[in-house]
């Protein structure tokens, strides 16, 4: 198991976007993205979503097209559902999203900030 620390953007746009530590373990990504995983990666980081959102009829996830877009310059896919993202280790494990990816969703559409 592996503690990161991820973004995670719901589809449903009333609910915030936050930045949180989760068990980056593939039980507990199944359980955020309400399904089995799928990766697409960018650069240095990538995010996990349901592999059946699509099929399944879940919402567009508008915020996380708009960080690709943001981030890559390119939208090649309309993503479905809730998403997780993470940044990646040396190695190619799970780590902490980048800093940078946070700064921009935060001027993009903000995040709800972590209680103390």
């Amino acid at each position: 198991m592996s503690t990161c620390t991820a973004l995670i953007i719901p589809a449903n746009p009333a609910e915030p976007a936050r930045v949180e530590t989760i068990d980056a373990g593939l039980q507990s990504l199944q359980t955020l993205v309400g399904g089995n995983i799928e990766a697409v990666s960018a650069q240095d980081w990538h995010f996990y979503l349901n592999e059946e959102g699509k099929i399944l009829g879940l919402a567009p996830n508008r915020r996380a097209c708009e960080l690709v877009l943001e981030e890559t310059g390119g939208l090649f896919d309309i993503y479905c559902g809730d998403v997780v993202a993470l940044g990646e280790t040396d190695d190619g494990g799970e780590g902490n999203v980048p800093e940078r990816l946070i700064e921009t969703a935060q001027q993009l559409f903000g995040l709800q900030q972590p209680t103390a």
